[in-house]
């Protein structure tokens, strides 16, 4: 498994930062992998986001399902458990003196050995670049 840890904090309030984050329509804005992103019906756990997203240069679809939900706090989601590889995704958003801090968890599983460090390494830049667009965005 490959799990990367990222912190971000902004001078913003929590709830506006979450706002973003929460709202699948609005990733292609601040994830640059994501090309197209909906939701159908209200956010709630059990909820369907459909994702097209450039991976390693190739359009792919990836259905994702929200796993955990707590309005203004945090979000999981994740691909079904058969997907390879499999994904899960958890943003928690907390207050901080002047603005918020997001603690973001990316987790993949079934990523080929053989991949691992070059995918570990690429997302280790990728991470980083979509929390400095998400400030750019707010």
């Amino acid at each position: 498994m490959i799990t990367i840890d990222h912190t971000a904090s902004y001078a913003r309030p929590a709830d506006a930062v979450f706002a973003v984050l929460s709202d699948p329509a609005r990733f292609p804005e601040w994830q640059a992998d994501v090309l197209e992103s909906r939701m159908n019906g209200p956010l709630r756990e059990g909820a369907h986001v459909e994702q097209v997203r450039k991976v390693m240069g190739r359009r792919t679809e990836i259905g994702l399902t929200v796993a955990d939900y707590v309005p203004g706090e945090s979000l999981t989601l994740r691909t079904p458990p058969q997907a390879k590889p499999g994904v899960s995704q958890t943003y928690r958003v907390r207050d901080t003196e002047g603005g918020c801090r997001v603690e973001f968890r990316l987790e993949l599983n079934g990523v080929p050995k053989m991949a691992e460090h070059l995918v570990r390494t690429q997302l280790g830049k990728q991470v980083p670049q979509l929390f400095e667009r998400l400030g750019t965005l707010l």
